[in-house]
């Protein structure tokens, strides 16, 4: 059995690193659910570095997000109902800069 403090492993899978862990509260179930990010981090990081600092052109990738980051942070909802203003905000905030691959203001 692995632990986490009161929580114990539920489920590993392998080739994501994902892991699910659960905890009884006493009154009920409850499961989280971790992510291994330090991989995509550092790979934004690296790509930001040597990004064009300018703007020419069309398209540019401006960030690398995972899916569970993006839905929790709403981003995919913004971006269904075209709320770029939100998407904007979320990538402009210092607090996502490990999502950004690209230095700027969207």
């Amino acid at each position: 059995m692995i632990r986490d403090g009161d929580w114990t492993l539920y489920d590993y899978d392998f080739q994501t690193g994902r892991s699910v862990w659960h905890y009884f509260d006493g009154e009920k179930d409850v499961f989280r659910t971790d992510y291994p990010v330090d991989n995509l981090m550092s790979e934004n990081q690296a790509v930001r570095n040597v990004a064009e600092k300018a703007w020419r052109g069309d398209w540019h990738r401006v960030a690398s997000v995972p899916l569970n980051v993006a839905y929790d942070a709403g981003l995919m909802q913004a971006q269904t109902e075209g709320d770029d203003k939100f998407v904007k905000r979320f990538f402009n905030s210092s607090d996502n800069r490990a999502w950004r691959t690209k230095e700027g203001n969207l």
